[in-house]
């Protein structure tokens, strides 16, 4: 199974604004107007890369970008397509009621994760508004999956860019499934170290993979090899902002080109590379499983 595990719904116009598209993709070699994600889309682009299944982004960025993909919009696609998309919420934590919103868009809408945007909503991970989020999607056992590093958005707070930001959100929910998201790109080698401090930390690699040159991708995944973190990686793209079959590709090199590695490091093994790609991913799916009816954990 090949699971991309981090894709955005939301159409160009309809969610997106255009300031936002056009300084998303300034630094690619995308126009603004390609953002535009409809559903068609994103299911053929999902067959021509062989993708079997993506995680599905809702974005709640209102309170400072002006726009949002809601939880409802991703929930609604999630269930025309079970078999092919699993969605995640968003909320922020800056406004009234988020952890509420939260647990309504898992137990009534069936979402099964969250996405959280902290730099583009101008909060640290590490914010105790956001203990409440948590608190829940821990009481929900969903996995969180986190912003982490440099975003061209000029709306965003470069300040909270660094995934070394989330060392103390590890340190104070243990049991929280968290994925960090861009491998914290710039960041990335410091974000390996920080898996190696916390098993319940786990790193996409969306657009690092995808842009970054083949050498740079290969470097930081015989780091996370030397380190013992490679079983939590996540293959990813990023969608739209990133082409899925041009991501496959290049991981496919990585299991034949033995020059884009450092030196002493081996090309990606078939067991490695079906793990980055899907096995991984499939494995946290159990972990997104609704506990509705479970009481809410005390606040700390």
């Amino acid at each position: 199974m090949i699971v991309d595990a981090h894709v955005h719904a939301g159409e160009y116009y309809r969610h997106y604004s255009a300031r936002f598209a056009e300084q998303m993709t300034a630094t690619t070699e995308l126009a603004p107007e390609e953002l535009d994600a409809p559903e068609a889309k994103l299911l053929a682009e999902m067959d021509a890369a062989g993708v079997d299944r993506a995680f599905l982004l809702a974005f709640d960025v209102a309170r400072v970008e002006g726009f949002s993909v809601p939880n409802d919009f991703v929930a609604e696609l999630c269930a025309r397509h079970p078999d092919r998309l699993t969605g995640f919420a968003s909320v922020d934590a800056g406004t009234p009621g988020a952890a509420a919103r939260l647990r309504e868009a898992v137990t009534g809408l069936g979402l099964r994760g969250l996405k959280t945007a902290p730099c583009y909503l101008r909060m640290s991970p590490a914010d105790r508004r956001w203990y409440d989020v948590y608190e829940t999607a821990l009481d929900l056992g969903i996995p969180v999956l986190m912003h982490t590093g440099y975003t061209p958005s000029r709306q965003a707070d470069p300040r909270f860019f660094s995934p070394l930001l989330v060392e103390q959100v590890a340190r104070d929910f243990p049991g929280l499934t968290v994925i960090l998201a861009h491998l914290g790109t710039p960041w990335t080698r410091p974000c390996v170290d920080l898996l190696t401090r916390h098993p319940n930390l786990h790193a996409d690699l969306s657009v690092f993979a995808s842009y970054q040159p083949l050498a740079t991708v290969a470097e930081a995944l015989a780091h996370a090899r030397d380190s013992g973190v490679l079983d939590r990686i996540l293959w990813a793209t990023d969608f739209p902002f990133a082409s899925m079959t041009r991501a496959t590709a290049r991981m496919r090199q990585l299991t034949e080109d033995p020059e884009a590695w450092p030196l002493g490091s081996a090309p990606l093994s078939a067991h490695e590379h079906d793990a980055l790609m899907g096995g991984t991913a499939a494995r946290l799916l159990p972990l997104a499983a609704p506990r509705a009816t479970q009481a809410p954990s005390p606040r700390r």
